[in-house]
């Protein structure tokens, strides 16, 4: 192994590792990952990741085991959409915006059994396809808007989510130099 030290002859050390690669990742590329850093909001990350990825399979993929289902394209769609605000609202999920509650809710109950047991079969053949549009950039984006949720204050901070600061108070700005001019003429 080379000198650590120069001693005058101009030659930089050599870095001991310049292919390091950290043993964990610094943002979730797997549900599992995800779900372990989620804490108390793994329950809603998963209903978000899992229901996002069917709403997905549904528009793109589904047609075929939709209609050996028997189960009408458009009430499919509809269901999965008002069950997963739902799953995700029970689950507490944070909202950005408002905490309105879903309009699944507004049905009667036995529309409301319908609609979650027709989820849960989509969601049941989603599975059976091998779980498809399950993908790291969706558990990448679900981990940075839980980080944002914590940022504006909206959940408290999740431990296993790792350091996220609070976003600082807006300092005014500094007034131009032409500003500065225009006040005095």
């Amino acid at each position: 192994m080379a000198d650590l030290h120069d001693w005058g002859t101009g030659a930089a050390p050599k870095p001991s590792r310049p292919d390091y690669v950290p043993k964990v990742r610094l943002i979730p590329t797997t549900l599992d990952d995800l779900m372990n850093r989620a804490g108390v909001y793994a329950d809603a990350a998963k209903a978000h990741l899992e229901y996002s990825a069917v709403q997905i399979w549904l528009m793109k993929d589904a047609d075929k085991a939709i209609a050996d289902a028997f189960i009408p394209v458009e009430a499919a769609g509809l269901s999965v959409l008002l069950t997963r605000q739902a799953l995700e609202h029970e689950a507490g999920w944070p909202k950005l915006t408002s905490n309105a509650p879903p309009p699944l809710y507004d049905l009667p109950q036995d529309a409301q059994g319908i609609a979650r047991r027709m989820a849960g079969d989509i969601h049941a053949l989603w599975e059976a396809a091998s779980r498809p549009y399950l993908r790291a950039s969706d558990c990448k984006f679900a981990f940075q808007y839980l980080a944002a949720a914590v940022r504006k204050g909206i959940i408290p901070p999740i431990p296993t989510l790792g350091e996220v600061d609070p976003v600082p108070a807006a300092k005014p700005a500094r007034p131009h130099i032409l500003d500065m001019l225009k006040e005095t003429t």
